[in-house]
C-alpha cells in the first residue's frame, strides 16, 4: 500500500510539474532554412530585381510593413534596398539563428515576470525570418487556431530589445483578450505600444529612452518627440477612437499632425509613463480589457 500510495503521488507531483512547465509555451517556427533556399534560387543565375521580387513573394518572403498594397510597396523597395546586403549575412546565419532561438526563450520568460503571467496560460508562436535590415518586426492577433504571433528578423543588432517589445504584445493580447490588430482604435494603438516599450526597458534596462522608442535609422527621433510631445498629444487626442488602416497609417507609418513619423509611438511612451507614475504596475495595465483602453489612454492624456 505504501508503495502504490508513493507511486501514485511521485505520478500527480511529474504530472503538476508538467502542466506548470506548459503554463507559458513558446512555440518557434524557424523561416531562415526557406530564405537560404530563396537566396540561392536567386542568385544561381543573374534575375532582374522584378522577377527576384516575385520569386520572394512565391518563398513566403516576409517583412514588417502593413498588409495590402501599400504594405507590397513597402516590402519592394526594403528587398531591394537590401540585396547588396545580404552576400555579406549569408555566412553569419546559422550562428544569428541560434543565439535568435536562446534569447527569445529568455526574453519571453522574462517578460511573462514582468507582466506577472505565473498560472496564466500563454502561448506564443515566434516566427524567425531573415528580414531587410531594417530593424523592424510584428506582432499577429491568434488567428487559423494559431497563438499570437510575433515575425522577427534574425539579423537585427537589436535583437533582445525588438523580442522583449514583440513577445509583450503576444502575452498582452491574451491577458487583455485583445481581438483588433493594424487598423485599432488609436488609443488602443497608444495604449499597446506604451505598454510594450515601458515593459521592453523593464526588460533590457539602463539603456537610453531612445532605445526603447525611435527606429535605429531615424537617429534624433525621440529628441524630437520630447521637445512636441505637447503638439503630439493635443493632434491626437480627438482621433482616439477612430480606427481603419488610413488613421493607422497616419499615425504610424507615416506624417501626423506635426509633420513627425510615428505619431502614436511617441504619446504612448508619455501616457503610458503617466500611468505607471500615477502607482499603476505593468501587470495591472496589461489586464485593462480592450473596450476600456481608449478611455485609459484619454484619462493619462489628461493627467497633469
Amino acid at each position: 500500500m505504501r508503495l502504490h500510495g508513493c507511486l501514485a503521488l511521485c505520478l500527480y507531483l511529474v504530472g503538476m510539474a508538467a502542466a506548470d512547465s506548459h503554463e507559458h509555451d513558446l512555440v518557434i517556427d524557424n523561416r531562415v532554412e526557406r530564405f537560404e533556399a530563396f537566396y540561392s534560387h536567386a542568385t544561381v543565375r543573374p534575375m532582374d530585381a522584378n522577377s527576384r521580387f516575385f520569386l520572394w513573394q512565391k518563398e513566403d518572403g516576409l517583412a514588417a510593413v502593413p498588409p495590402g498594397a501599400a504594405g507590397d510597396a513597402m516590402a519592394r523597395r526594403l528587398v531591394d534596398a537590401a540585396w547588396n546586403k545580404y552576400p555579406a549575412l549569408m555566412p553569419r546565419l546559422p550562428r544569428l539563428n541560434a543565439e535568435a532561438e536562446r534569447t527569445a526563450r529568455d526574453v519571453f520568460a522574462l517578460d511573462n515576470e514582468l507582466l506577472e503571467t505565473g498560472t496564466d496560460v500563454i502561448r506564443a508562436r515566434l516566427i524567425l525570418y531573415v528580414g531587410q535590415f531594417d530593424n523592424n518586426a510584428y506582432t499577429m492577433p491568434a488567428m487559423n487556431d494559431k497563438p499570437p504571433t510575433v515575425l522577427m528578423p534574425v539579423e537585427s543588432p537589436i535583437l533582445k530589445l525588438l523580442l522583449a517589445h514583440e513577445l509583450t504584445h503576444a502575452i498582452h493580447l491574451q491577458l487583455a483578450g485583445i481581438k483588433n490588430s493594424f487598423g485599432a482604435p488609436v488609443g488602443e494603438t497608444i495604449f499597446m505600444e506604451g505598454l510594450a516599450m515601458h515593459t521592453a526597458q523593464r526588460a533590457v534596462p539602463e539603456l537610453p529612452n531612445a532605445a526603447y522608442t525611435e527606429m535605429p535609422g531615424d537617429k534624433g527621433w525621440f529628441a524630437k518627440c520630447s521637445a512636441h510631445k505637447d503638439a503630439v498629444v493635443k493632434g491626437i487626442y480627438s482621433d482616439l477612437e477612430k480606427s481603419g488602416t488610413d488613421i493607422a497609417m497616419k499615425y504610424t507609418f507615416g506624417l501626423g499632425n506635426t509633420g513627425m513619423s510615428r505619431e502614436a509611438y511617441c504619446a504612448a511612451w508619455f501616457a503610458m509613463g503617466k500611468l505607471l507614475n500615477s502607482g499603476k504596475t505593468l501587470a495591472e495595465l496589461a489586464r485593462v480589457p480592450e473596450d476600456k483602453m481608449v478611455a485609459t489612454i484619454r484619462a493619462a492624456m489628461d493627467l497633469p
